[in-house]
């Protein structure tokens, strides 16, 4: 009978285990609704537009529901006169979160676990060197790299000339000291002529000559179109470095068509507005962000919007030929890819500038070395072997 309660209180105590603990922290979801959701106003460690994230949890510990009802609708608890959230909304200056409905009591808990984590100390954790060129690109395809080597041939032709004057007065000294016939310049030049005009030797450098010439004529037309280092100056100007980097703004919050589009999409100044509604300082002054105003509308003293938008015409900086299809979502969704893989650290920099040449041969090289992802777990097989060779993925 003891071991049958016993088996039975076991049996509750899992039970409850289960209620209590049904939902494993997913810290993969939690960071892509955090990048998605959350840090275009939130930062880990650090205010921005609002608090910062990082203790959160524990700060919440005993009162989940309200932190629930908080995160899906700020405004209606406001309205409703619930005490914490009208102080909150008193100690940001009175400005409204954005309501998430549609979040789930599990994501909120996703998004708190990967704001722990990252909260958390790390160790340090040695990478390797890498020894690539920047944009992955192959020097031999720089015009620098011929005239390097027509030098180098011009430098290696003077030792050689250097190495028979040298053999040459050597050979003399030997012939003199030994009274033999001294060394005759004459006899060896005519041997040269000789050589020079036999028809190996004249077929043999037309050739060189004609091959050599050929395959700068390639190479250099084969950079024609591409524009690797591309910097245009912008009508307004914006930091990558500031809002990517020490903002920690995630790429997908503006450009959001990298994940449901072919193109990453130039955002919308309402995307800025939605931060710099009240934000109107940056490091730099406000002189930028003057222009955002000017081009939205919007009066700051009056905080509304009070004038026509205007519209801005923004650079393009990476720009295909017509014949050639890309898709962003199919390589960042399906395909697992960073931006940075083919843009480089965008949050390293201050002014964007094409990183990679993005010509047909980077294309191709990638196809062949990237793995094939199924489910987020890496394959053996490349794109590659899933055809992506074929003329007719990207051209049709």
């Amino acid at each position: 009978m003891g071991s049958s309660v016993f088996r039975k209180f076991s049996l509750l105590l899992v039970f409850g285990m289960f209620l209590s603990y049904g939902h494993a922290e997913d810290l993969a979801n939690g960071e892509s609704l955090y990048k998605s959701q959350c840090s275009a106003c939130h930062r880990v460690k650090g205010k921005l537009v609002g608090p910062q994230l990082a203790g959160v949890s524990s700060k919440y510990a005993n009162d989940k529901e309200w932190l629930y009802a908080w995160v899906k609708n700020a405004q209606g608890m406001i309205n409703a006169g619930d005490p914490k959230a009208v102080a909150l909304y008193e100690q940001y200056n009175k400005q409204l979160m954005q309501a998430f409905p549609t979040l789930q009591n599990s994501d909120i808990d996703d998004i708190l676990a990967y704001v722990d984590a990252e909260a958390a100390p790390k160790e340090p954790v040695a990478v390797p060197g890498e020894t690539t060129t920047a944009g992955g690109g192959d020097i031999t395809g720089s015009p620098e790299f011929y005239y390097a080597l027509i030098g180098l041939v011009g430098v290696l032709a003077l030792i050689a000339l250097m190495l028979v004057f040298i053999t040459a007065t050597m050979v003399t000294a030997v012939r003199s000291k030994e009274q033999a016939e001294e060394f005759n310049w004459g006899e060896v030049w005519q041997r040269f002529t000789k050589m020079m005009r036999s028809p190996y030797v004249i077929t043999t450098i037309v050739t060189l000559m004609i091959v050599g010439g050929l395959s700068k004529t390639v190479t250099e037309t084969r950079q024609i179109g591409l524009h690797q280092g591309y910097m245009p100056e912008q009508p307004i100007a914006f930091s990558h470095k500031l809002h990517a980097g020490q903002y920690e703004i995630d790429c997908k919050y503006c450009h959001s068509g990298t994940y449901k589009s072919k193109s990453a999409w130039i955002p919308s100044l309402n995307v800025c507005m939605n931060c710099h509604k009240y934000i109107a300082e940056g490091p730099s002054g406000g002189e930028e962000i003057a222009k955002i105003y000017e081009a939205v509308g919007w009066d700051a003293e009056e905080a509304a919007y009070t004038k026509e938008p205007k519209n801005v015409e923004w650079v393009r900086i990476h720009n295909l030929p017509d014949h050639a299809y890309f898709n962003h979502a199919q390589h960042v969704v399906v395909g697992g890819l960073e931006c940075q893989t083919c843009h480089g650290e965008v949050q390293e920099m201050e002014v964007v500038y094409q990183y990679s040449n993005l010509g047909m041969g980077w294309c191709i090289e990638c196809h062949r070395q990237e793995k094939v992802k199924v489910l987020g777990k890496e394959t053996d097989m490349t794109v590659a072997d899933m055809g992506g060779l074929n003329c007719a993925r990207c051209h049709y």
